[in-house]
């Protein structure tokens, strides 16, 4: 038994250990489904950055920063954390206020319509299976590097893991768990980076060798990154996809089931408020590093054949072994944390919102909360047997669902007096059906509109324009009812225990920390990389 297996074997257990201990606090629906709604800023920080970045970002991500296309994701997590920012202050908090214990449950009563209810539970279902399928893949291609049983056994390990304490815990283990392997795989990159630096020349050298490595990519060091990476024909396509994907990114952490829906966990809405300030500085601050190094790995192995292998190639033949050890735990963490908050939250939307059953008292909801749950992972279990697509393609899918469909329902339910539950209703549905068709006839290559879809109007676009078009015809069909007035002013109105002037001195605190990491983070660039590029420096 190698010391890696161990690792899997024991990160596994203590994970297992500590979820279904928390499973045993769990007293009521509230305790299941939002955590008692208590949970302080370390543990909706740790749950949001570690569900956001997933076994994705440590395999996927960086096997396109591998193959040239770190700026483009620099790009892209840039405008992921602005989410972090505006999620909370014109969505999160209010949806804290509503005390729903699901995001479908919160568009019922916001549009006082359960229509729209048990269609933000089909969108749900539908795009965190997508999610969890790729979490699982994740994982167990890592856990077949590690172990070197069979893909198929590590699959069913993997998923074991998880679905034991997250079905029977709920959301109290899975925040807590979270933020457990948030600590792991921050702690495993935090001291695998300078190590994997240095074997290349240190970090000073990382710009020199790659400007001189004849192995580099097209394109890695430029603004634009690689345009064939990318998809697009040309410079301002492959600008124009960054962008697109870091303003699906925002929306997403701004209204996503799996991001927002943390924050109906939060002690108040202070903890949400730094929380997402947390989260935006892990993004673009610890996600540059991490890109950093997968790029470095260039310089050691410029030919890997499967790029999104890079940081586990790394682990093995860099690191040492305990640090890759710990390296490629953290990486599993990730994982594991990612499908354990998606499978919590298609089990719960599945049980509350598209399946609205009266159960005679809370402990029948409990349990069939938990059985449905359980069915749950197993077919997201038979789905990953069968290899549906890379890591990086399915989640990018899952989280477009989100957006085009969720974001002129999520934000409007707030910052709009005119969107009605009919105008929401039909945005909703317009955005995923304006997303999905275009994106299959894409992928399946049917002309013309594969060529129109690709080259002038990108599937998300055509969703979110379809979303905003129906949401306007919809509120003008139908208008807003008295009753959804009535419940959008109750949201409104700041609650007395939120207006301590000391919490708001500590919020201006974490504000000022995330301004500093983002001016910080513009001079490295700026002086360690752009301007050197260019010959200024």
């Amino acid at each position: 038994m190698n010391i890696y297996l161990i690792g899997v074997i024991v990160s596994i257990a203590v994970y297992m250990v500590v979820g279904l201990n928390a499973g045993k606090k769990v007293k009521d629906l509230d305790d299941y489904y939002v955590s008692g709604r208590n949970a302080p800023t370390i543990l909706i920080a740790g749950t949001l950055f570690a569900s956001m970045l997933s076994v994705n970002g440590f395999m996927g991500d960086q096997g396109w920063c591998y193959d040239g296309n770190i700026t483009s994701l620099v790009t892209l997590n840039a405008l992921c954390a602005m989410g972090y920012v505006i999620g909370p202050l014109i969505f999160g908090r209010y949806l804290r206020r509503s005390e729903c214990n699901t995001m479908p449950e919160y568009f019922g009563e916001r549009y006082h319509d359960s229509k729209i209810r048990r269609v933000a539970g089909i969108t749900t279902v539908v795009s965190l299976t997508a999610y969890l399928l790729a979490s699982i893949t994740g994982v167990g291609i890592l856990m077949e590097e590690l172990t070197g049983l069979p893909y198929s056994v590590c699959l069913f390990l993997a998923w074991l893991c998880f679905t034991t304490f997250t079905f029977y815990s709920g959301s109290k283990g899975v925040v807590i768990t979270d933020t457990m392997m948030f600590l792991v795989f921050l702690a495993g990159t935090l001291i695998a980076g300078p190590i994997i630096f240095q074997a290349q020349g240190g970090i000073g050298e990382l710009l020199t060798n790659l400007m001189n490595n004849p192995a580099a990519p097209e394109g890695l060091l430029d603004y634009h990154g690689n345009v064939a990476g990318t998809g697009a024909s040309d410079v301002f396509g492959a600008m124009m996809y960054s962008v697109t994907m870091g303003i699906i990114w925002l929306i997403t952490v701004s209204v996503s089931p799996w991001q927002a829906g943390r924050n109906m966990m939060a002690k108040s809405e202070h903890v949400i408020i730094r929380s997402g300030s947390v989260a935006a500085i892990c993004t673009v601050v610890f996600l540059l590093f991490l890109n950093l190094m997968s790029v470095a790995v260039l310089n050691l192995n410029p030919g890997m054949e499967d790029s999104q292998r890079v940081l586990i190639w790394a682990s093995f033949e860099i690191l040492p072994k305990l640090i890759g050890t710990l390296m490629l735990a953290g990486i599993m963490a990730a994982g594991l944390s990612s499908a354990s908050t998606f499978l919590s939250v298609v089990g719960f939307s599945l049980t509350q919102d598209i399946v609205q059953k009266e159960y005679k008292d809370e402990k029948e909801k409990l349990r069939v909360s938990r059985m449905v749950m359980l069915v749950t992972g197993v077919v997201a279990l038979v789905l990953a047997y069968m290899g549906l697509g890379g890591v990086r393609i399915i989640s990018w899918f899952a989280s477009t669902i989100i957006a085009a469909s969720w974001g002129v329902a999520g934000i409007g339910s707030v910052v709009s007096k005119k969107l009605s539950a009919t105008g929401a209703r039909w945005s909703m549905i317009a955005g995923f059906l304006g997303f999905l068709v275009p994106k299959c006839l894409v992928g399946f290559g049917i002309q013309p509109f594969a060529s129109l879809f690709k080259n002038f109007l990108d599937p998300f676009f055509t969703g979110i324009y379809l979303s905003l078009l129906f949401a306007v015809l919809g509120s003008r069909f139908i208008p807003v009812s008295e009753e959804e007035k009535q419940y959008r002013n109750r949201l409104l109105v700041l609650p007395d225990e939120e207006r301590s002037a000391e919490d708001y001195r500590r919020d201006k605190v974490y504000g000022w920390i995330l301004i500093g990491a983002g001016v910080a983070t513009t001079l490295v660039l700026l002086f360690g990389w752009a301007l050197p590029y260019h010959g200024i420096l």
